[in-house]
């Protein structure tokens, strides 16, 4: 991704769906409905602070600075009235248990896409179960955020979506880790691999934006991403 994209991305996201501004400390000043609530970017306690991100990770970071310093909210309401067209959101997905796969453009034009959430829905149902939630929008705004800031060529594997009760009650038993009041069982949680990347690397992005919990599982090779609460284990 070059650098003017990164920027109009950010402009996109934090503009268009009523995010005041990114000031240059990374806090955003306000929300209004977008996925990421009370951004701040910085390095989480668990977290070795002399540990150096991927390279593209700080600069975009460093643009996203930039970017609400030259833009700020009283200029980008102005250029939204000038019939600025923002380009999709969509995320390509694979569910590595049941074979289904798919891109899935879930905004458009300002607002979700009713189809194309209830898709995501089902891709990301508790396969042992067939039951299906609906999944939270802050969630697939987190992930796609975090598609975009790594390049991710590749579709995102799914590890697990949406969890019942029956199904993380029987996986509290056989695995170790698993919370109790998940937020898979709320579908606010996801777990995904992102091949041809280190997902170390993913954790360490994931982190930076400071969206929600995030959960490295190095044995297992998977992160572990949802919109509650910040936090990182």
């Amino acid at each position: 991704m070059n650098d003017l994209l990164f920027w109009r991305l950010l402009c996109i996201i934090f503009v268009d769906v009523g995010i005041a501004s990114l000031n240059c400390s990374g806090t955003l000043a306000s929300v209004n409905g977008f996925v990421i609530p009370n951004t701040r970017i910085r390095w989480t306690n668990k977290v070795n602070k002399n540990s150096t991100p991927p390279n593209p990770v700080r600069r975009n970071l460093t643009l996203a600075c930039l970017a609400s310093a030259v833009m700020p909210w009283e200029a980008a309401r102005a250029a939204r009235g000038r019939n600025i067209v923002y380009p999709d959101r969509s995320l390509t997905l694979h569910n590595v248990h049941t074979g289904e796969k798919g891109t899935f453009v879930y905004w458009s034009e300002g607002k979700y896409i009713g189809s194309s959430l209830n898709d995501i829905n089902w891709l990301l149902r508790d396969f042992r179960t067939s039951e299906v939630r609906a999944i939270d929008p802050r969630l697939l705004n987190i992930l796609y955020v975090l598609t975009k800031t790594l390049e991710a060529s590749e579709p995102t594997l799914v590890l697990s979506g949406f969890r019942s009760k029956k199904t993380n009650d029987m996986l509290r038993k056989t695995t170790e880790g698993v919370a109790k009041r998940s937020f898979h069982m709320i579908g606010k949680a996801i777990d995904i691999r992102m091949p041809k990347l280190d997902m170390s690397h993913v954790q360490r992005a994931a982190l930076m934006l400071n969206g929600g919990g995030v959960g490295y599982y190095p044995d297992s090779n998977f992160v572990h991403i949802d919109s509650g609460p910040v936090r990182t284990w």
